[in-house]
């Protein structure tokens, strides 16, 4: 199995320690770095302290307020001469072992902490000491809102498509979105893919009941939830189509308020989202959809099946045809637009910004319509698997788009999963205002 070594991340990590060293962090903040469980924050970390020295790292995972500083200051005998009984004791024995001396203490699962004053108060006091050269603290949480404290906050970036092609050099434009898709782009489900096997092998694996990528969504939720049973129901619901309150709330078996309590605790875990949108009676209503296109797949096949070898396994062509007509699509429409996004002033004309457009009877078959000046945007995102869109393809939206502005005021950017055919290339040399974003292109 190819393990991708958190190249991604640790080479972020190397940047913030090499320059926190240079500067002998001059400050009194901790830095508190945010990873989604799974996204690879922990191993990154556990390997650069393993490389270094003065780099002292603990965990609260599985550990109650009272027992941490004890167990911590048991960890590390050679900086903690008696074991400590609360924060301050803990951390004024490293203020005496680092006097003067650089170092960098690293706190991860921190945001369930019940004692969270106890150890602010504390680790302000150590990061103010006059006599203490300033520390490199650093606090690994999942959520902004652990912390209360004034801190510098740096994010892991999940991995793309583009990474998993570094990574996975061997496997089709294709496999990388469906492994994307599935995963999120955490890297700590993306390692557990084996470069050996078929992307189809690699699924089934993924799927059986005892297997670490179908455990992680039980963990997942048991970290997020104290009663994580309550959400089983709303999240197999909209996992199953349902999108509004009403439909989710009568197959849950709650009432509407009720359900609307736990659909709002979801969205604050960041696994659900609300939208407003349109009815086709132009009213405006609001619907529920994943985030997370693993936690979409686990809802939908296998939350039933946790512990359970009594129930048959879901088939896998059931699987592949949730992956292929709901995750990928999803998620590759959300990948395009970021990659648009961040390349905007490519398209837009100079001192003008990008205006989303909206027509009564559709975008004439596009995703998206902008407008810029004198100009008009025009995006169109092709999610099949299986298919090369040529030249004849792109003249059929080309005729719907110059009934609202003249070919020449157009800009065209297309995006598909699968490679461009030859006709599509040459069409775009021949027209500086078609632009093709292949999947591999997408970083």
């Amino acid at each position: 199995m190819l393990s991708i070594d958190h190249v991604k991340e640790l080479n972020s990590l190397e940047h913030l320690f090499i320059s926190a060293a240079k500067n002998d962090w001059k400050s009194d903040m901790p830095l508190v770095l945010l990873g989604e469980k799974g996204s690879g924050k922990t191993a990154a970390v556990q390997k650069y302290c393993m490389q270094h020295s003065h780099r002292l790292y603990f965990s609260f995972r599985n550990l109650t307020s009272d027992i941490a500083p004890k167990f911590f200051s048991e960890q590390y005998p050679e900086y903690f001469h008696t074991v400590c009984d609360g924060w301050k004791s803990f951390f004024d024995a490293l203020s005496k072992h680092f006097i003067k001396k650089y170092h960098v203490l690293v706190f991860d699962d921190f945001d369930d902490r019940n004692d969270r004053d106890d150890f602010f108060k504390a680790l302000s006091s150590y990061m103010g000491k006059t006599n203490t050269r300033n520390p490199f603290v650093i606090l690994m949480v999942e959520r902004k809102n652990s912390i209360s404290i004034p801190c510098y906050f740096s994010s892991l970036h999940q991995y793309m498509p583009a990474d998993i092609r570094r990574s996975y050099p061997e496997m089709t434009d294709e496999d990388r979105v469906r492994l994307y898709s599935i995963t999120d782009g955490l890297t700590g489900l993306i390692s557990m893919y084996d470069e050996k096997l078929s992307f189809d092998e690699n699924l089934n694996r993924f799927i059986q009941p005892d297997s670490d990528f179908s455990r992680h969504g039980f963990d997942l939720l048991q970290k997020k939830f104290r009663n994580p049973e309550s959400y089983s129901g709303i999240m197999i619901a909209i996992s199953r189509g349902s999108q509004r309150l009403s439909d989710i709330a009568k197959f849950a078996g709650y009432s509407n308020k009720k359900c609307e309590t736990y659909l709002q605790a979801l969205c604050n875990a960041e696994i659900i989202e609300k939208r407003k949108e349109q009815s086709e009676d132009r009213r405006s209503t609001t619907r529920y959809y994943f985030i997370s296109g693993y936690m979409a797949l686990w809802s939908r096949f296998l939350l039933l099946y946790q512990g359970n070898p009594l129930i048959e396994l879901v088939r896998s062509d059931q699987i592949h045809e949730f992956i292929d007509k709901v995750l990928v699509p999803n998620h590759y429409r959300k990948l395009c637009m970021q990659w648009f996004m961040s390349h905007k002033t490519e398209f837009s004309m100079l001192g003008h910004g990008l205006t989303p457009e909206h027509y009564p009877n559709g975008n004439y078959g596009f995703d998206h319509i902008f407008t810029s000046g004198r100009k008009k945007i025009f995006v169109k995102i092709w999610t099949d698997l299986d298919r090369h869109y040529g030249a004849d393809d792109f003249k059929k939206y080309d005729k719907a788009s110059v009934r609202l502005n003249p070919f020449y005021d157009n800009i065209y950017c297309l995006f598909s999963i699968h490679r461009f055919s030859d006709s599509m290339w040459k069409l775009s040399k021949q027209w500086d205002n078609v632009h093709l974003v292949e999947a591999r292109f997408l970083t």
